[in-house]
């Protein structure tokens, strides 16, 4: 690894060089003399070769010595010492404790940059060609639920899988495997992307009497904000609903109450109050059968539209 760094270090300061002397009038001619040297002309494309050559290093090195995510222009977004795991015994992603917190940082980067969504890669070699199930997406698939737990729009990621030749080490596992890379939405994505925030449920500890804000609806907020200042003259109407535990009349009132709670959050995040409704349906439109606490945790939900 440190002998092909070097190389490359050598190689851009020998172009660099050849350009200085070729470019230098007084090298060109022998001092005391009147013998002037033919001037050898430079393959304009040699310094575009040892910029690429460098930058495919810089790639094949995050593969192999950290986790690296790129962004619309190829900057480097992050990186990390270590990198993510694959293993040869299932899609799991292993995810090393120096790597703890990089979801959150997609999270921010994404909340602060809304016309961009995420691409995520996942490896899988010519020995791993199931009919079942694509190796590459399910190990990207793992890495997207990570994120979407942290908050991410599930509509700004997109999970794909690379054929890709690495070998597992003794123990089963390649140290890599995943990369990511952070795109400028299209017209078609941008019009899906804005369908989901146009329509969204969302599950922010709706069963608790007191409200608790999470992850999710903070980013969903910086979506919406951004989704009017686009079209300034639509408007967000939010409905509670509640399992059936209590009285009819005691889940339209908490309903209304957590409608209440994330509309008093939009507002306190920017966005105008008169844009807003907030109402409550309780109980009556559920989406589950109330017959277990799973389901019922389904009922527990806020519903924002926007029109």
């Amino acid at each position: 690894m440190k002998n092909l760094f070097s190389f490359l270090i050598f190689l851009l300061f020998a172009c660099l060089a050849m350009r200085w002397y070729y470019s230098c009038n007084w090298c060109k001619k022998d001092i005391g003399t009147n013998t002037t040297y033919i001037e050898e002309k430079i393959d304009p494309n040699i310094e575009v070769l040892a910029k690429k050559a460098y930058e495919d290093s810089i790639a094949t090195l995050s593969k192999t010595v950290g986790l690296f995510a790129k962004g619309p222009q190829n900057q480097e977004v992050f990186r990390y010492i270590e990198n993510l795991k694959i293993n040869n015994r299932n899609t799991n992603v292993f995810i090393p404790k120096t790597l703890e917190g990089f979801d959150r940082q997609i999270v921010d980067y994404l909340g602060k940059h809304q016309d961009q969504e995420l691409i995520i890669y996942g490896y899988k070699s010519n020995d791993e060609n199931n009919d079942s199930i694509d190796t590459g997406t399910a190990r990207a698939n793992f890495i997207k639920d990570i994120l979407i737990e942290a908050g991410v729009n599930p509509n700004r990621i997109i999970s794909k899988s690379k054929p890709y030749a690495y070998q597992y080490s003794n123990d089963g596992t390649y140290e890599g495997g995943i990369e990511l890379d952070f795109k400028t939405l299209s017209e078609t994505r941008v019009i899906e992307v804005e369908k989901s925030i146009a329509t969204r449920t969302l599950y922010s500890n709706f069963g608790q009497k007191t409200f608790q804000p999470d992850a999710t609806l903070s980013n969903y907020t910086l979506e919406l904000k951004n989704y009017l200042d686009k079209y300034p003259n639509k408007l967000v109407t939010i409905i509670g609903h509640t399992d059936d535990i209590g009285t009819n009349e005691s889940n339209l009132w908490y309903g209304q109450q957590r409608s209440n709670n994330v509309k008093d959050y939009l507002v306190s995040q920017g966005i105008p109050e008169d844009k807003i409704k907030a109402l409550s349906k309780g109980e009556s439109t559920p989406i589950a059968l109330n017959d277990s606490e799973e389901n019922r945790a389904k009922n527990r939900r806020i519903e924002i539209t926007i029109n």
